[in-house]
């Protein structure tokens, strides 16, 4: 598989905490093979439960795609219709993905926008005296699992592991408390050069107070540094509350966008 995956193949990868290869033995994964030889691969098992993405799916760049998606697809589609719950997504950032899926019955469901910092980085506000801003650690990440599973929709929602993978793969992270309970986060990354905050929430009866507010400030703050040259965001584009809170803080938008396309049968 791992020959496969760095040959002559094209590749979606979808954008989360796993690489390609860890998806191996879950379900739904299927590949076709021709002769011996793996000519392409599917990859969409649900995490959380229920909620499927097209994880991976990549093929020999002189295989047919759209034929060889249908025959993996129906497969895939096949076990992930036979459970009880069931959202099917896929997160179309290169546009031959996209269209593949949009020939194939796939739908728009919204859109990914990006922002990029274009601010001066300064230090954060201070919070009441109520809260308190500090540095994740390993005995946060059940609370912060279950603040992500009340602050998301279903289809954004992120599992108990992933929530850890992620805490595991950052650069930076942070929670900020209430009567020494946490109540929001962030997750952040780097590559290179680069800074992008990967994950915000904050419970609903504490927003309003700046807690989202400081929580990203702190972290520009942090990496607006002459070795980070550039911070990025995403966003949905309808999350007009989300979309405030970056311009306000100095954010811009880069005009790029996304789409998040969803199957229903």
């Amino acid at each position: 598989m791992v020959d496969f995956l760095q040959g002559d193949t094209r590749i979606h990868r979808h954008l989360d905490w796993r690489p390609p290869i860890d998806w191996l033995g879950t379900h739904p994964f299927w590949s076709a093979e021709k002769g011996g030889k793996i000519q392409g691969v599917l990859a969409s098992p649900d995490d959380p439960p229920g909620v499927f993405w097209v994880r991976l799916f990549a093929h020999q760049q002189k295989v047919d795609a759209n034929s060889l998606w249908k025959i993996l697809f129906e497969k895939a589609w096949d076990e992930i219709q036979s459970q009880e719950m069931h959202l099917l997504a896929a997160l179309a950032y290169n546009e031959w993905f996209g269209q593949l899926l949009k020939a194939n019955g796939w739908v728009e469901y919204q859109r990914v926008v990006l922002l990029k910092y274009g601010g001066r980085a300064s230090e954060p506000h201070d919070l009441s005296k109520d809260y308190l801003l500090r540095p994740m650690v390993n005995t946060d990440l059940t609370k912060v699992a279950e603040i992500d599973q009340i602050c998301f929709e279903p289809l954004w929602q992120q599992s108990a592991d992933s929530t850890r993978r992620a805490y595991e793969q950052s650069s930076y992270s942070t929670v900020v408390e209430f009567q020494d309970e946490v109540i929001g986060y962030q997750f952040s990354t780097t590559a290179a050069t680069n800074a992008h905050l990967a994950r915000l929430a904050v419970l609903p009866q504490h927003r309003g107070k700046k807690i989202g507010t400081t929580l990203v400030e702190d972290m520009t703050y942090r990496f607006h540094r002459p070795l980070i040259r550039e911070i990025t965001v995403n966003t949905q584009q309808d999350n007009e509350n989300s979309q405030k809170l970056y311009l306000k803080l100095g954010f811009e938008r880069t005009g790029e966008s996304f789409p998040i396309l969803v199957y229903s049968g």
